[in-house]
């Protein structure tokens, strides 16, 4: 396709809005033209190719919601544009996860601990017990199958008619709100703190 024709406005009849045909055709020929690049360009922020092509495939998605032609005078920088800012989401969005699922509320009491670091971690157990009462049962659940009984984000998910991402989900909400009762918080703030996650 003629560069030209990629950074043209999109118009319908008559300069007006354009049709859901036009706006399809348009994006159809920016995937023929420029899906590879997409994807080489989005690999050098995700980890692999497949999600890589599943960015691709959501900002293509993007585009063809957009009825506004001002909005998409330069279609191809758009397209970009738009790839680029899902992919700096999913990669946030993953390493908030993978740094709540790296703490670990149940380190060992040494065996050379002192009596007073015996007291101390006896009184993280009973807050940490007082936590996951305070839970909604769902989370809770799902965190006590995985943690204290081992089984399987998978095993977990098939027994709570759950998606596996949705354990994953609950398990981190969990571990996280834990986290916060034992560094101090009232149980009003972490609640507080916990808004907007799902669950």
């Amino acid at each position: 396709m003629p560069e030209h024709h990629l950074s043209a406005p999109l118009k319908g009849p008559e300069g007006g809005r354009p049709t859901a045909a036009a706006r399809s055709a348009l994006v159809s020929d920016l995937f023929r033209d420029n899906n590879r690049a997409l994807v080489r360009f989005l690999l050098t922020h995700l980890s692999n190719e497949q999600e890589a092509r599943e960015v691709a495939q959501e900002a293509y998605v993007r585009l063809l919601q957009l009825d506004q032609p001002e909005a998409i005078s330069f279609l191809r920088t758009y397209l970009f544009r738009t790839a680029l800012n899902l992919a700096i989401d999913r990669v946030r969005r993953r390493r908030r996860t993978e740094r709540i699922e790296r703490i670990d509320l149940f380190d060992e009491c040494s065996p050379d601990a002192s009596v007073e670091q015996a007291v101390l971690a006896e009184q993280e157990v009973a807050l940490l017990k007082l936590a996951i009462q305070e839970l909604k049962p769902k989370c809770r659940r799902a965190f006590v199958l995985h943690k204290f009984y081992e089984r399987s984000v998978v095993d977990v998910a098939t027994e709570m008619d759950l998606t596996p991402r949705m354990v994953r989900s609950y398990i981190a909400r969990a571990v996280y709100y834990c986290r916060l009762r034992l560094d101090g918080c009232s149980r009003g703030d972490a609640i507080q703190a916990m808004v907007g996650w799902p669950g």
